[in-house]
Formats: C-alpha cells, sequence, structure tokens
C-alpha cells in the first residue's frame, strides 16, 4: 500500500473474507469486534467511559446507537490515524447522515483507513483502494461458493419447504397483542403507548431507525426483558406475568438475529447446526433420531448445500451460515419466527438469497413471521409494516397502509 497515500480503503472480495487488522493497538479501531469487546468489559466492570461521557453504557443502547457512540467517542480522542470497518451497516439514513459529517471532519486531520465490503459503500475522500480476496489454496472453495451463489434460485423454485415431525396447537384466540405498553431504560424513556396486534400466519415487516426501541420491543415478545412484567402483553392466550411459562413461550419461537453466529464458535457441521435446531442446543450433543436426520438433509439440499454438509459451520461464508441458522430455526416449524436483521452486512446477491428463502418461508408454512430491518426493503412482501417513530417521549409505533 502506497505510504504516500493520505486515506485508503480496503475492499473485502468475498464475504467470507475475514480481514486481519494488522495493528496491534485497538484503540484506533472502529469495528463490530471492538464494540463487542467494550461490551464485554463493561459488564466485567459495570462502568466504562461511554456512561461518563453519553451518560448511557453500551450495553443498554441499540446496535446503531452503539456504532455512534464508538465512532464519535475515537473521533473526539484526534488519533493520527482510525481504522474504520464497515461503518455504514445496520445504519438509518439519519445516522448515516450524521456520521458523514463527522468523518469528513475527522478526515481533515486523521489518516483514514477503511475496510468495506461494498465498493459503492467508500468514503468520497478516500485516496486509493486495494481489493483483497481469498488467498490462493481458497480459491477451489471461493469457486463452490461462486457457483452456490449461481444455482440458489434453482434450488429454491425445484424444492419445498421440509415437513416437521413437531406439532403445535394453533387454536389460539390471541397470538400476539400488546396494549399501550411503554417502557423506560434508566430514566429514558424508550417506547410509549405501544399497541400492536398480530394474528396467526401474518408476515410483518418492523421497521424503524437507529434506536427506535425495536430490539426492546422483540424482547417483550420472546421473554428475554423483566420490564415486559407488569404490562399488557399476551402471547400465546396467556398474559405476560401471570400464568406463562417463559420456556413455553420460546419454545414457540424461532429467532435469528446476525450476531447469533457468535454462540457457534466450535467445530460443528452444517448438519449438526440444522440438527441443533430440534434439540434447541448450540450444536449438536446428542444422537438424532432418523426422522430428524431426513428432515434436516431435506433442508440442506433445500439450500443447495448438499455436497458441503459435513463442513464446518464457521468456515462457510456468511450468507450461508446465516441460511443455515434460519434452516434451524424452521426444522420444527415454530408458530413464530422473529428475523432480527437477517440481510445485515451482505451484498445485494447475498441479500436476494436471504429475502427469496424468507419469502418461500411465508408461502409455504403457517409460520407468523417478523422481519426486522431499518428500512422497507426490496425481495419480501410482507402483509403489513409496523413502524416505531422515535420522539422525545420514546418511540410511538403505528401500522403502515
Amino acid at each position: 500500500m502506497p505510504s504516500t497515500s493520505k486515506h485508503f480503503a480496503i475492499l473485502q472480495g468475498t464475504e467470507s473474507f475475514e480481514f486481519k487488522i494488522p495493528f496491534p493497538d485497538l484503540k484506533y479501531v472502529f469495528s463490530a469486534k471492538r464494540i463487542l469487546q467494550l461490551v464485554e468489559e463493561e459488564t466485567k466492570r459495570d462502568t466504562s467511559v461511554f456512561i461518563d461521557t453519553f451518560g448511557q453504557s453500551l450495553q443498554s443502547m441499540s446496535s446503531g446507537e452503539r456504532k455512534r457512540a464508538l465512532f464519535t467517542y475515537l473521533l473526539s480522542q484526534e488519533y493520527d490515524y482510525l481504522i474504520v470497518e464497515n461503518l455504514f451497516e445496520n445504519l438509518d439514513a439519519i445516522n448515516k447522515s450524521h456520521l458523514k459529517k463527522l468523518l469528513l471532519k475527522a478526515s481533515e486531520k486523521t489518516r483514514i483507513i477503511q475496510i468495506v465490503r461494498k465498493e459503492e459503500d467508500v468514503f468520497p475522500f478516500i485516496d486509493d483502494f486495494f481489493t483483497v480476496n481469498f488467498s490462493q489454496s481458497l480459491e477451489p472453495y471461493f469457486d463452490t461458493v461462486q457457483t452456490f451463489f449461481r444455482n440458489r434460485n434453482d434450488f429454491f423454485s425445484n424444492f419445498s419447504i421440509p415437513s416437521t415431525t413437531t406439532s403445535y396447537n394453533y387454536d389460539y384466540r390471541s397470538f400476539v397483542n400488546l396494549k399501550d405498553v411503554s417502557i423506560k431504560f434508566y430514566e429514558k424513556q424508550v417506547l410509549k403507548n405501544i399497541s400492536w396486534e398480530i394474528k396467526l400466519g401474518e408476515f410483518w415487516q418492523l421497521i424503524g431507525e437507529n434506536g427506535s426501541g425495536k430490539t426492546m420491543l422483540l424482547s417483550l415478545i420472546t421473554g428475554d426483558s423483566h420490564k415486559a412484567y407488569g404490562q399488557d402483553i399476551v402471547l400465546f392466550d396467556k398474559l405476560k406475568g401471570t400464568e406463562e411459562n417463559v420456556w413455553e413461550i420460546k419454545q414457540k419461537i424461532g429467532y435469528f438475529t446476525s450476531t447469533i453466529t457468535e454462540l457457534f464458535n466450535k467445530r460443528h457441521s452444517v448438519i449438526h447446526m440444522v440438527l441443533s435446531g430440534f434439540y434447541d442446543s448450540v450444536g449438536l450433543y446428542v444422537k438424532p433420531l432418523d426422522i430428524h436426520v431426513k428432515l434436516a438433509q431435506e433442508w440442506i439440499t433445500l439450500l443447495g448445500m448438499t455436497s458441503i454438509q459435513n463442513k464446518t459451520f464457521t468456515t462457510l461464508s456468511l450468507a450461508e451460515q446465516r441460511m443455515v441458522l434460519i434452516a434451524r430455526a424452521m426444522v420444527k416449524h415454530p408458530p413464530l419466527l422473529i428475523l432480527d436483521e437477517p440481510t445485515s452486512g451482505l451484498n445485494i446477491q447475498s441479500t436476494k438469497l436471504i429475502t427469496a428463502l424468507i419469502s418461500k418461508i411465508s408461502k409455504e408454512t403457517q409460520t407468523t413471521i417478523i422481519y426486522v430491518s431499518h428500512t422497507t426493503e426490496k425481495g419480501i412482501s410482507p402483509d403489513k409494516i409496523y413502524q416505531l417513530t422515535k420522539t422525545e417521549d420514546g418511540s410511538v409505533g403505528s401500522v403502515l397502509a
């Protein structure tokens, strides 16, 4: 890389490529991994510079707010150089605009080294850029991935969604129903008078800018937030905090978030990952039933991964990993499937694959779907859209026509 370039970008030529930052001092680095490290430090120390600076911990912020807080803090330190990895992923238009202004101002004094997946995301002031692909030893696998992408649409049209051995009682009077739900986090009002009814079999898209409370709203439904108690929330005919069993609720929900891949860091194979969905485990630790093996292989056939079903999950491309995890969430055909930003960090081609799979699930199963994103997205056709809009008194919700 020429030392004369004030600013330069490194383009990741493939999604499976993981750039190894050659700078040992992480204080100069902005990345999703860096944010996770800081969140872990907060939980251990129960304090951080972000609480002192912003009056709020990173742990309590949304994904977009975390990015904005870390980037703002790094710029305030006036380092000689700053490494910025995929800054705009998962950000809404408002936050992108805000950070672009900060970035342009900082580029006058600070050398920016940008790492990005898409050429169109390269900052306008970048002097040079370089494309980084797989090493020679990994090229055969890269060819396999390229074939995988070229043929995916044929696989989706030639195979149906596999059946399941799990049965549920779908005769719910009230599937998911929130009435006038208001939530505070510390002294900050996050949600205000949220009313949202979701009926069996519907396909919803939940949208809202960063920090609007999408993650908090989901946690009320999944049972992961204690703030649901005392609220008027009915899940599968049971009022929250009275007669429901949290684990019974969770068994009825398939849940995918783009950060879930962090849980699967052991050498689990693709087939074991899909099978683990039958046993609600992180990986497979029991001898599976023959019928479950058969159904898991049908899912793998649908995904076009038969030739790599024994491959280690962590070696797959990002798009492949996410399709495997969506299959894992769907093997039991749960009454409710929550997909929290399943296309974040993916290029256009990979996004089309994910949305095609989700659309197929919506059309061929009874599963109710909540698809979460910042904006309406091409490739999916939800029945309804629920939008969270930030106000000074907390986010309010509305159903878009």
